[in-house]
């Protein structure tokens, strides 16, 4: 959700802090600020919006130079997006300076505490009860008062601290909520992403829960809440800054988009043999008499990863012949069937940090259940609590709209449910040989999509400009494909796109039909073509304007609707992927059309790390 980061060396904090920053900005820019000292002093500053405006202010009013700093860039969730809201905070007398990322859950109960003993709040946040309880608390140590107000607080949340009392240090703490550690020559970082370190180090440490990060110009000492010294497990990260650039693109999202064949292909590498499946990741899992006991599979998961989760779910249903449903992670925990050891939940998150997501895992966990993850961090939260994990494999994904995570997400549950059905041998057994081929070709006719779409989408975006509303309409997993592509109108044009199972539009929705007003007609799935081109000529005899999207060759389509999209046909499970090329691509060319920031749409964030 936000982003923090820190520095502590012998270069200038603040350049370096605006740099790591710009490049979280995409977990929040509501609001940005940072706080720096010269050992002297600590000095603040912040402002309303994105990083660039906070650059603004320090031109205007400049901070000291010093070589220690915390920062941050803000998503609200508690208090709207203002100077006064913007982190650090501190208490009333300044001792004490904090940047937070997560939620304080019972911040209330906290806040009224501190009110009745006399302490003063001037923010709508719930971050503001911590540097009031560590004032409150003050033991006159740094690291105690921290370990003494840590265990105090409920919530899943990350932690960068300073105390005006001891201005050559920083302390850390991450519980349920990413927060790294990076290590320099005589120098060390914090960031809530790796993606804002990759320019300084490539050698990091996760802080786990129950630990906290003292960073000092002696060096790093990591600990437990009570006092345990930590002998940190360094990692070394092996994605390379160039991962992290735009290139010879205008936003990351069309970069994005234009790098799934390549991505597509290094999550099928080394998983796919001639004729058959490899997960080593499995090993453990995938034995007949394990499988045999499952009697239901859950799929978890939010936005985007919640519908390539129905995909996953129409294919297993297919080829393993066990019950399977998907669920909203934030419904979840609440709201769930029978859970015990006879369900597989497979928990699905781009970031592996997505709180509703953690939690559900938990939830399944706590049932008896086992769980794989499927992510494209290997060391997020979701993987290093998920009894396995698949990777996607994706590299970095920068723009907030989900794009090239969707697709991999996709290729991994296609995977999944391949190898699922070759061990317990599945009534889907015989589809194998052929998905198997369709799937070493896909990088290939994802290619040839792009090549295919881009121009004519292009064109297409520009109906959109004065536009308000769209319709998407698909039967069977054309639906599912419709629910996606709404969701990136949604998000990146702002535009009132909704989405129809396309028999389904008789039933009420007809009414919102009139003249001109856009309607994509999705029809890749052709055992329901028939049925499609009879929902499309519904909707024609009310003079909308409709965009077929359908496979080279299908003529019947081309001849009812205004202007058709063809795409190439590949095997039915695998047009999810291929068809929705053209529907990012629509998203993306709507929103540049329409004058948007198609990386960072507002109201949302990537990295959703707070329930």
């Amino acid at each position: 959700m936000s982003g923090i980061v820190g520095y502590i060396g012998k270069s200038s904090a603040h350049s370096i802090i605006l740099d790591c920053l710009t490049h979280l900005d995409y977990r929040g820019y509501d609001s940005a600020g940072l706080a720096i000292s010269n050992i002297k002093t600590i000095e603040i500053r912040k402002e309303k919006g994105r990083i660039e405006d906070l650059k603004a202010l320090l031109e205007i009013e400049p901070i000291n130079i010093g070589n220690i700093g915390i920062g941050h860039t803000r998503w609200a969730s508690h208090g709207i997006p203002s100077v006064a809201n913007a982190h650090p905070l501190c208490d009333v007398e300044e001792k004490y300076i904090v940047v937070h990322n997560g939620i304080i859950e019972n911040y209330r109960a906290l806040k009224n505490m501190l009110i009745h003993e006399g302490h003063t709040f001037t923010t709508e946040t719930d971050t503001e009860v911590i540097p009031n309880l560590l004032a409150h608390f003050d033991t006159g140590d740094f690291a105690e008062t921290v370990k003494k107000v840590v265990p105090l607080l409920k919530g899943s949340f990350a932690l960068a601290i300073m105390s005006k009392s001891q201005p050559d240090t920083i302390i850390a703490i991450s519980q349920e909520n990413p927060l790294i550690i990076g290590y320099g020559e005589n120098e060390a970082f914090l960031s809530s992403d790796i993606s804002a370190l990759l320019s300084y180090t490539k050698e990091i440490y996760p802080i786990k829960n129950g630990e906290i990060a003292i960073l000092h110009s002696t060096g790093i000492n990591v600990q437990t809440v009570d006092g345990k010294e930590v002998k940190p497990d360094k990692i070394i990260v092996e994605w390379d800054k160039d991962d992290f650039s735009m290139k010879e693109y205008d936003h990351y999202m069309l970069k994005e988009i234009i790098e799934q064949p390549k991505e597509i292909k290094k999550t099928l590498e080394g998983r796919l043999t001639e004729n058959s499946v490899e997960l080593p990741e499995l090993n453990k899992l995938l034995t007949q008499e394990n499988l045999q006991s499952f009697k239901k599979i859950d799929i978890v998961a939010s936005g985007t990863a919640y519908h390539a989760g129905i995909v996953g779910k129409k294919v297993m249903e297919t080829m393993l012949n066990l019950p399977v449903e998907v669920s909203i992670s934030s419904e979840f925990r609440y709201e769930h069937g029978p859970l015990n050891e006879h369900n597989l939940v497979i928990v699905i998150s781009q970031s592996g940090e997505t709180a509703d997501t953690l939690s559900a895992l938990k939830e399944a966990k706590a049932n008896g259940c086992q769980t794989i993850a499927i992510t494209n961090r290997k060391r997020s939260n979701l993987a290093r609590k998920a009894d396995y994990t698949i990777c996607t494999n994706a590299g970095p994904e920068l723009a907030v709209p989900a794009t090239k995570a969707y697709t991999t997400q996709i290729t991994v549950l296609l995977l999944l449910a391949i190898v699922l059905t070759e061990t317990i041998n599945g009534p889907g057994i015989e589809r194998i040989p052929e998905m198997i081929k369709e799937l070493e070709q896909l990088p290939d006719e994802v290619e040839k999509t792009l090549i295919m779409t881009q121009d004519a989408i292009d064109q297409f975006a520009q109906v959109t400009e004065d536009q308000e509303s769209l319709f998407l309409i698909g039967r069977g997993l054309d639906y599912v494909l419709a629910l996606e592509g709404a969701l990136k109108l949604q998000e990146v044009a702002y535009l009132h796109a909704d989405a129809y199972a396309s028999g389904e539009m008789k039933h009420g929705t007809m009414a919102l039909i009139t003249p001109g007003v856009p309607v994509i007609a999705l029809s890749t799935q052709k055992h329901l073509r028939d049925k499609t081109i009879s929902n499309i000529r519904e909707i024609k005899a009310r003079d909308a304007f409709v965009i077929g999207v359908t496979t080279v060759g299908d003529d019947d389509i081309s001849e009812i609707v205004d202007e058709v999209m063809y795409i190439p046909e590949v095997h039915p499970f695998l047009m999810p992927i291929v068809a929705a090329i053209p529907l990012q691509l629509l998203a993306y060319y709507a929103g540049t059309v329409r004058g948007f920031d198609v990386d960072r749409p507002r109201n949302l964030a990537k990295s959703l790390t707070v329930e």
